[in-house]
C-alpha cells in the first residue's frame, strides 16, 4: 500500500502522527519535504535548521487595522514533539532504504514502527560512539581454523562500520539481496524472519553503497591480524592489494571451514555420542561425561548451520544416548537410571537432557569415592595425609620447632605454640609407648650438621626408621585423640604401631632376614585401615617406591 496524498496529509498533520499544522506543513513543502521519501535526505541536524527557517520566515501580511499596511506574520508553528518525531521518522526512512524497504501508511506510523526503532536505533549509536571494538581473535592451537570462522562471524557482529551496520554484512553468503522484503514483525520496523535491527541490517545491507568500499577493507585488516604468524596467511595475501576484506574470506572458508570440514567434525561428535563409554572404573567422573555429551551436542548445533538438511538428536534421543554410554553397575546410579527411563511425560526426565544430567549426578560413585573414602573401610583423603603435620625429613612441626631436646636457653626462646606442639608430641610419643625421650639433634643431621666421623649407611636408615616411627606415632596420637575410640581400640593400635616398628628395623638391619614372617596381633578393622595407609604413604616417602 503505498502512499495516498489523503494518507501523506494524515502522515504529516495527525495528532497521533507528526502533528505538524496545515501551515507549518505547506511551509514544509518550500522547504524540500513533499513527502515520505525526502525524509532520508534529512538528519536530526537539518530538522533543527529547519525548525529555524520556520521561526524567522519575514513573512507580512496586511494590517487588520489598516488595509493600506502590512504587519510582521507570527512564525510557524513547529512544536518540539513534532521535531522529535520528525527527527525519528527520518531515521526509519534512512533505514528502510538501507534495507531495501519500500515504505508505506502501515510501517511509518509513529506508534507502532518508527516508535519500536528509536530504542534499536539508539543503542547503535551509542555502541558505535563507544567504538568499544573487542579483541580480534586468532588461530590457534586451542582455537583452531574451523571453530575460528564461528568465533570471527561473532567478532565481526558485535563490530559497527561507517553506515551504523554490524560488519558480519560484508561476509554474508550472499551479496545481493532480494528484492522483496520480508514481512515486518507486528509494530516493529524489521521482518519478523530477522528479529532485530542489527540482524536485518546485516541480512539485507547493500554492498552498492559508496561506503561498503572502507567497511570491506577494515575487514581485511581484521582477517590480516587473525592470521598472522600463521600458515593460513598466505590464504588471503592475494587479496592484500585491493583489501578486499570479503574475498579474502570467502578464501579462507572454501580452504578451512567447508562443508567437508564439518561433515568430518559432525561425524567425529556423533560417534563420541554412539560409542564413548563410561564405566566408573577410574577417576573420570560422570560429571565429565555428562559434559563431554553436552559439549559434543552443541558443537553438532554449529555444524548444522553448515549442512543444510542434517537433523539433530532431540532431547529423548541425547538422553538415550547418555543412558546407552553408562556403563557402570553401582546399585544406586542404575537404580536412579531406572527412574529416568520411566519418567516418560512430555516433561518428565527421559525428554530433558538437562533434567536428566542434574538427576544422575549426585549418584556418581566416582564422586562418592572421593568425598566419603569409597565407603569400604577406607579413609578420606584428609584423615590419610594427617601425618603430613610432621615434617619427616626436617624433624619439624607446624609451628616451625624442631622435635629434639633443647637446652634451657634455647627452650626459653620458643613461643608459645612451639613449646606446646613440643609437649605434645613428647605426650605421642609416650602414648605409643616410648620414654618421651627426645633425640640432641632433628631430622638427618640437625640443624648443626652431621656428627663428626661420617656415619655408616646403615645408621643413616636407622635414623630414618627412628624419625619416621616417631612420625607414625605422633599422626595415631593425633588420630586416636581426634575420634576418643574405646579402650579396647587404643590397645590395639598401640599394638599395631609397635609390631610395624619391630618389622621395620627387621628389615632395614639385616636385608637377609627381610622375608621372615612378623605376626601381627590381629587390629580392629579400622585402626588396621588407619595405620596401614599411614605406613605406606610414609614408607614411600623415605625409602624408595620399592620399599
Amino acid at each position: 500500500m503505498v502512499f495516498t496524498q489523503a494518507a501523506l496529509n494524515q502522515f504529516f498533520t495527525a495528532a497521533d502522527q507528526m502533528a505538524i499544522p496545515e501551515l507549518t506543513r505547506q511551509q514544509l513543502a518550500l522547504e524540500g519535504i513533499t513527502g515520505v521519501e525526502d525524509l532520508s535526505e534529512f538528519d536530526k541536524d537539518g530538522i533543527k535548521q529547519l525548525a529555524n527557517n520556520l521561526q524567522r520566515t519575514g513573512r507580512r501580511i496586511p494590517d487588520p487595522a489598516n488595509a493600506n499596511a502590512t504587519v510582521p506574520a507570527l512564525p510557524f508553528v513547529f512544536g518540539t514533539k513534532s521535531q522529535q518525531r520528525l527527527t525519528a521518522a527520518c531515521e526509519v526512512a534512512r533505514y528502510y532504504e538501507t534495507v531495501g524497504r519500500t515504505m508505506t501508511p502501515i510501517n511509518m506510523r509513529w506508534m507502532g514502527a518508527i516508535k519500536a526503532f528509536i530504542p534499536h536505533w539508539k543503542a547503535l549509536t551509542d555502541k558505535k560512539k563507544n567504538d568499544d571494538v573487542p579483541d580480534v581473535p586468532k588461530i590457534t592451537k586451542a582455537l583452531v581454523v574451523i571453530k575460528w570462522t564461528e568465533a570471527f562471524g561473532d567478532f565481526l557482529n558485535r563490530v559497527l562500520g561507517r553506515r551504523f551496520i554490524p560488519l558480519a554484512y560484508v561476509i554474508r553468503p550472499e551479496s545481493v539481496v532480494p528484492a522483496a522484503a520480508p514481512d515486518l514483525a507486528t509494530g516493529q520496523p524489521y521482518g519478523a524472519i530477522f528479529g532485530s535491527v542489527e540482524e536485518e541490517l546485516v541480512q539485507r545491507g547493500s554492498h552498492d553503497h559508496a561506503l561498503f568500499r572502507e567497511d570491506n577493507a577494515l575487514v581485511y585488516f581484521y582477517l590480516e591480524e587473525a592470521t598472522r604468524s600463521t600458515s593460513y596467511a598466505a590464504s588471503i595475501k592475494p587479496f592484500q592489494r585491493a583489501k578486499n576484506g570479503r574475498g579474502a574470506w570467502l578464501a579462507m572458508v572454501a580452504q578451512y571451514a567447508g562443508e567437508d570440514k564439518w561433515r568430518a567434525e559432525w561425524t567425529l561428535q556423533d560417534d563420541l555420542l554412539h560409542n564413548r563409554e563410561w564405566k566408573g572404573q577410574s577417576n573420570y567422573s560422570l560429571e565429565k561425561f555428562i559434559a563431554m555429551h553436552r559439549n559434543a551436542f552443541v558443537v553438532m548445533t554449529q555444524c548444522e548451520t553448515h549442512l543444510p538438511g542434517w537433523q539433530l538428536a532431540n532431547e529423548q534421543t541425547r538422553v538415550f544416548y547418555l543412558l546407552g554410554g553408562i556403563k557402570c553397575n553401582d546399585a544406586p546410579l542404575q537404580a536412579a537410571m531406572a527412574m529416568v527411563r520411566n519418567d516418560t511425560g512430555p516433561n518428565g526426565k527421559l525428554n530433558n537432557f538437562e533434567a536428566t544430567a542434574s538427576f544422575l549426578l549426585p549418584h556418581d560413585p566416582v564422586a562418592l569415592k572421593r568425598t566419603t573414602g569409597g565407603g569400604n573401610g577406607r579413609r578420606s583423603y584428609g584423615t590419610i595425609s594427617s601425618v603430613s603435620s610432621v615434617d619427616l625429613k626436617d624433624g619439624t612441626g607446624k609451628s616451625g620447632v624442631e622435635f629434639r631436646y633443647h637446652k634451657t636457653a634455647e627452650y626459653n626462646e620458643l613461643n608459645d605454640d612451639q613449646k606446646s606442639e613440643l609437649h605434645d608430641y613428647r605426650e605421642s610419643l609416650k602414648a605409643a609407648g616410648g620414654n618421651g625421650r627426645l633425640p640432641k639433634r632433628a631430622g638427618k643431621g640437625g640443624k648443626s650438621g652431621p656428627r663428626k666421623g661420617s656415619p655408616s649407611k646403615g645408621k643413616f636408615k636407622k635414623d630414618k626408621k627412628v624419625t619416621f616411627d616417631r612420625a607414625v606415632a605422633a599422626a595415631v596420637a593425633k588420630e586416636r585423640k581426634e575420634s576418643t575410640p574405646d579402650a579396647e581400640m587404643t590397645d590395639a593400635s598401640a599394638s599395631a604401631v609397635k609390631a610395624l616398628t619391630a618389622l621395620m628395623t627387621t628389615q632395614l638391619t639385616t636385608k637377609a632376614n627381610a622375608s621372615a614372617a612378623v605376626a601381627l596381633p590381629p587390629p580392629s578393622p579400622d585402626t588396621s585401615n588407619m595405620i596401614q595407609s599411614i605406613t605406606s604413604r610414609g614408607n614411600r616417602a623415605y625409602f624408595g617406591a620399592g620399599a
